[in-house]
């Protein structure tokens, strides 16, 4: 909901490692889209979101940025996943009716699309180094 992605932590202890931030949105024109999917890479923990703006993202959630941006297309990107050993990023493109009834063109094509994953892609860089206090 309105272009926002929100990690939350279970446990009480992590709570303050909580955040949330802006992402599919089109700034010069204040756009606000959906964000209809998000996977997790199992090795490194980072994360890929997609959405309505037809963007997919990947992201470092330990340091919160954004590791890389990619082509936009002409649909909207409504289910993704990642392969088992993440070297495979899948995305399904088609209307994902956050338009409602009237926008929906059924002439329009719907397809899944394989990313080959680069790792300098998808790795985060390691958080600061801290010693730890437990």
């Amino acid at each position: 909901i309105e272009g926002r992605v929100s990690i939350d932590h279970i446990q009480e202890s992590d709570r303050k490692l909580d955040f949330a931030f802006k992402c599919h949105r089109d700034s010069d024109t204040h756009v606000i889209y959906a964000v209809n999917s998000i996977s997790f890479h199992e090795e490194y923990g980072t994360f890929a979101t997609a959405g309505s703006d037809g963007g997919f993202y990947f992201w470092d959630k330990d340091n919160k940025h954004r590791l890389k941006q990619f082509q936009r297309l002409n649909q909207p990107i409504t289910a993704t996943a990642f392969s088992s050993d993440g070297s495979v990023f899948a995305y399904a493109v088609g209307y994902d009716w956050s338009k409602g009834y009237e926008h929906n063109d059924p002439n329009l094509r719907k397809y899944v699309l394989l990313h080959g994953v680069n790792p300098s892609d998808i790795k985060g860089k390691k958080a600061n180094s801290k010693p730890s206090r437990r």
